[in-house]
């Protein structure tokens, strides 16, 4: 068989002339399209990406705005929490420190009351005691009574200083008992104030119920008292100085 090399060659040429012509018309613009058809694709990631890390940025900014207001939040409310609390406190302790006030002034005023009760009470008993004791011996005034309430008024007489005498005797001395005199205590009286008063004359006595258990003595503008009175006077002085020196005393906590 022969080979028709020319029409061999002409083949070979259009297959050449063929694929000049793909390449051109078909090959090219394939290629260009793919390549545009990349390029928009590319473009297309990249916006993707690019609105990607805009969203992780805007997701970011708005955790951390977030965050910034819950601790925002939390400091504040720990800060009411804690201002809460302290005013709680402040207004349970002023009420304790009212209420121990008040307390404190229940509690003085009453100790000023239950002192002031038994201060009265104490005094008026003494004073009860005092009002027997007067009326005890008014009544025991007996003759062996009235001897020894003479011999301590002559006592006490004897003990009485020149400055205490009379000096001039212009009117008649007088010596008042609230009790009747026996002679021999006139004559006991009349004896004993002649020895400590020579000028001393005549004595006139007489009998003044107020006087108790007690004798006076009067002359020439002086005046002397014996009264057992005296004893229940000074022991009721004693006695309420006791209480008051007692009620001044510090209160012991």
């Amino acid at each position: 068989m022969l080979i028709d090399w020319f029409t061999v060659g002409a083949q070979v040429v259009n297959f050449l002339i063929l694929l000049v012509l793909l390449k051109l018309f078909l090959f090219d613009r394939i290629k260009q399209a793919m390549d545009q058809r990349e390029n928009n694709i590319k473009e297309r990631f990249d916006k993707a990406e690019e609105q990607e890390a805009k969203a992780k940025e805007s997701r970011e900014s708005f955790e951390k705005k977030t965050q910034s207001l819950q601790d925002e939040w939390d400091a504040r409310l720990k800060q009411a929490d804690k201002e809460a609390k302290e005013r709680r406190e402040s207004l349970i302790k002023a009420a304790r420190e009212e209420v121990d006030g008040l307390k404190n002034k229940w509690q003085t005023a009453l100790e000023q009351e239950k002192t002031s009760f038994f201060d009265r009470f104490k005094k008026q008993a003494a004073r009860l005691i005092f009002d027997t004791v007067e009326k005890t011996l008014s009544h025991l005034a007996d003759t062996r009574a009235q001897d020894q309430a003479v011999k301590k008024f002559l006592f006490r007489f004897e003990d009485l200083d020149k400055e205490d005498l009379p000096r001039e005797i212009e009117t008649q001395p007088r010596v008042s008992t609230g009790f009747d005199l026996s002679e021999s205590q006139q004559k006991s009286i009349q004896k004993a104030l002649s020895q400590k008063l020579p000028d001393l004359k005549n004595i006139a006595f007489d009998v003044k119920p107020e006087l108790v258990f007690g004798i006076a003595f009067a002359a020439g503008g002086k005046k002397m008292t014996w009264h057992a009175h005296d004893y229940v006077s000074a022991l009721e002085k004693q006695i309420n100085q006791a209480i008051e020196s007692k009620d001044h005393e510090p209160q012991k906590q």
